[in-house]
């Protein structure tokens, strides 16, 4: 195994990692999340959970595009670097298609706070 993988590899680790922190520091809702819930601000919470699928929707195009990048990158200098690549481009793949996924959900929230205001629309 050559150190260009090796290296590839660790950071690849590292990314994930760095994603689960990230994850898991944003486990309790912001303050204003949780101060309109409280509030029972259906209005707020349907613009909100507009916004985050908004947010959702640019992450997971980021993702897609980043996944390309690494589709393209010029041809493996060893045999071993296909392996890595392949890897950063699975990961890629699956975090937009998460993101997508909690886009969606995030749309759904927004209908039913919508729903519970009495107003009805896209």
């Amino acid at each position: 195994m050559t150190n260009n993988v090796s290296l590839l590899r660790g950071f690849v680790a590292a990314l994930m990692i760095a994603g689960v922190v990230a994850c898991s520091e944003n486990s309790s809702p912001p303050q204003a999340l949780q101060d309109l819930v409280a509030k029972n601000d259906h209005k707020g919470l349907e613009t909100w959970y507009v916004k985050e699928a908004t947010h959702l929707r640019q992450r997971s195009k980021d993702m897609t595009v980043m996944a390309e990048s690494y589709r393209k990158i010029q041809a493996a200098k060893t045999p071993s670097d296909v392996p890595a690549r392949i890897i950063l481009v699975q990961h890629c793949q699956t975090l937009s298609e998460t993101y997508a996924k909690a886009a969606d959900e995030a749309e759904v929230m927004a209908r039913a706070h919508r729903d519970m205001t009495g107003r009805s629309g896209s």
